[in-house]
């Protein structure tokens, strides 16, 4: 008989005896189901060399803008310097005001975009401006009277959190604002409205997220800053019931929510509805005890809001060369999740920039242009994701197809053979097949293995890989058990995987 099974959510936290989803889902992207109840997976690319700059030292950080033309400006920063792509090289062209910076170990560069201007802090430095419209002028000093580690934009005010003054040194719960559309104007003034606030009760401040009003993300909660008049100017409330964030470098705010990483996993940030966790009972212990706690400094995040999918790429405990090996990938549409490997250290969106055909010859050969000239790559402007080395060299996840594995709960097929023939008698069943359902533009490379055994608390026997038949799609087995689970392993030039269906039969009972 013939049992089509659903590929379902990848839950590496639940048992895999009757796991509702999937345990294993690598190097995949999570896309919606073709049969209901069930999950799509795509084929994770490999990031490909888009440019072979270089940075003085590892990126710590990135910004996109558009200028008065409505040109995409892509900067980045090191501990050394701040660049933007140039883009006629597809370089990086250094930015850096005289002297150049010195970012203290375990710093990165926040920034925000207000106006003509970004602005840059790495709480080492002072603030940084850079004019989007004045390719020409290098960055230089905002103003001396503040550093912080963290900056947003918040109704037309530049605000800076976890703060260091000369008055006060560091203080890690406040937060400063500049004068009201004044970015430049940082001394306390009744006039202007510059001023700041120390919150309590929550920790130090670990990121901040602007817009029509201010979200503070510390570490025991979140308080929302909301803008009100003279003389206060802003109002302080903490957020009902909300979780704090662990890790700064987890936030990323997407269509209007904020999702980042508190103690025990992955949240999102609803605005006054307060915070709801994502990843509990699917992801958050697989990876609390995979993440290298000592690493969090090389976590990057970013979204694919082509796709709809979130990318937190960090250092697993298993990482052997010292940089970011894996990543979780989020569909903040469907709430799924996968892992895969990272290609490239530090992950970033950015922005589209324009080619001409004259310009492709930096490739050399068509096997060597980072992605298919159907790729929003070509045309300026696309919100797109993007990555570097530890170099700084840029590359676009446009490559081959990564060797992909799913791996289904492990189940008793036996009574689904009951429910489908009352006549079958037993509770061990026989394997003749199985066949993947996917999909596919090229060669694709496909083997199949079960895992079967006889007592839930036994060891699981792994038959070898068997190859899919060319003209039938099937695996052929002769396995018996009284528990199986199914690994679907695909290489090649295959685009989508969203079904199995197992040909087995009853067994009886010993």
């Amino acid at each position: 008989m013939e049992i089509n099974v659903t590929l379902g959510s990848w839950m590496p936290d639940m048992p895999a005896m009757n796991n509702p989803g999937v345990t294993k889902a690598y190097n995949v992207i999570p896309t919606f189901g073709t049969v209901k109840g069930g999950v799509t997976y795509q084929s994770m690319k490999r990031a490909s060399l888009y440019s072979a700059t270089t940075m003085a030292s590892r990126p710590l950080g990135t910004a996109i803008g558009l200028d008065r033309e409505r040109n995409a400006k892509v900067y980045g920063g090191c501990a050394e310097k701040l660049y933007r792509i140039d883009p006629e090289t597809r370089g990086w062209k250094d930015m850096s005001r005289n002297g150049g910076y010195d970012t203290a170990e375990g710093e990165n560069w926040n920034a925000t975009e207000y106006g003509e201007g970004i602005y840059f802090t790495n709480y080492s430095s002072e603030i940084q401006y850079i004019n989007k419209n004045d390719d020409g002028r290098n960055a230089s000093n905002l103003t001396t009277a503040v550093k912080g580690r963290y900056i947003t934009t918040v109704n037309d005010r530049i605000i800076v959190a976890n703060t260091y003054d000369a008055l006060d040194g560091a203080v890690p719960n406040r937060v400063r604002w500049s004068g009201l559309g004044l970015p430049a104007s940082w001394d306390f003034s009744q006039a202007t409205g510059a001023d700041f606030q120390d919150v309590y009760g929550f920790g130090p401040i670990q990121g901040i997220v602007g817009g029509e009003a201010g979200w503070l993300l510390m570490k025991d909660g979140v308080v929302k800053m909301t803008p009100v008049g003279f003389p206060f100017w802003f109002d302080f409330k903490p957020v009902d019931k909300a979780k704090g964030c662990a890790i700064p470098q987890s936030i990323i705010t997407v269509e209007g929510l904020t999702y980042f990483i508190a103690n025990d996993g992955f949240y999102m940030l609803n605005g006054d509805a307060g915070t709801a966790p994502i990843g509990a009972g699917k992801v958050d212990q697989f990876f609390l005890n995979s993440i290298d706690t000592s690493a969090y400094s090389l976590m990057t995040v970013a979204a694919d809001p082509r796709e709809k999918l979130i990318y937190w790429s960090y250092k697993s405990s298993e990482a052997v060369d010292g940089t970011p090996d894996k990543m979780l990938i989020y569909n903040y549409v469907t709430g799924d999740w996968s892992q895969a490997d990272a290609t490239a250290d530090f992950i970033f969106n950015a922005l589209s920039l324009p080619w001409t055909i004259e310009q492709l010859d930096v490739f050399g050969t068509i096997e060597k242009v980072p992605a298919s000239f159907d790729s929003p790559l070509w045309a300026g402007g696309n919100a797109m994701l993007w990555a570097m080395k530890a170099n700084g060299s840029i590359h676009v996840f446009g490559g081959e197809n990564l060797p992909a594995t799913i791996e289904t709960g492990e189940q008793l097929l036996s009574r689904t053979l009951k429910q489908m023939n009352p006549q079958s008698r037993g509770d061990r069943s026989n394997i003749h097949a199985v066949r993947p359902l996917f999909d596919g533009v090229g060669e694709a490379v496909v083997t199949i293995r079960i895992g079967s055994r006889s007592d839930s608390n036994g060891a699981i026997g792994w038959s070898n890989g068997r190859p899919i038949h060319s003209q039938t799609g099937w695996a052929y087995f002769r396995n018996q058990g009284r528990y199986h689970r199914f690994r679907i392993q695909l290489g090649g030039e295959w685009t989508e995987v969203f079904e199995l269906q197992i040909d087995a039969s009853g067994a009886g009972s010993r």
